[in-house]
């Protein structure tokens, strides 16, 4: 009776739990993601926008550990893709209110320029360009 015993290996238990305790660590990812964009706003945009790139990141690296699928995680993961493309679309939003700012920044900065010293600028106005020379 001890022989077998040991000629077949024990199926490994924990296998599974570990797949679908990852599944539930990223949907809790995607959860939190999700709910920080929900909240997220100009007062507090900097540590919003350190966290989500440390959630994104975290999240990032389960998803490349994550087992193949599998039938028991597909409503699951369902739920997941569901919640991923409002995700997207909240952080284009993100990026479009970012780089408009970028671009009010930089406009004040030159107009700031100008005011303070405003014969930096070379103009060219009144000039004449000789062109066969």
């Amino acid at each position: 009776m001890e022989a077998s015993c040991a000629a077949s290996p024990p199926a490994s238990p924990w296998k599974r739990p570990s797949s679908i305790k990852m599944i539930n660590d990223l949907y809790q990812l995607t959860d939190e993601i999700y709910r920080l964009i929900q909240t997220f706003s100009d007062r507090n945009r900097e540590e919003g926008i350190q966290k989500l790139e440390y959630l994104l990141l975290k999240r990032r690296d389960l998803i490349e550990k994550l087992p193949p699928k599998s039938r028991d995680n597909e409503s699951m993961g369902k739920k997941i893709v569901e919640m991923n493309k409002e995700i997207d679309q909240k952080l284009i939003l993100i990026q479009h209110q970012i780089m408009v700012d970028l671009r009010l920044l930089k406009a004040k900065k030159k107009h700031s320029n100008r005011y303070v010293n405003p014969y930096e600028t070379k103009t060219f106005d009144g000039m004449f360009y000789d062109k066969k020379n």
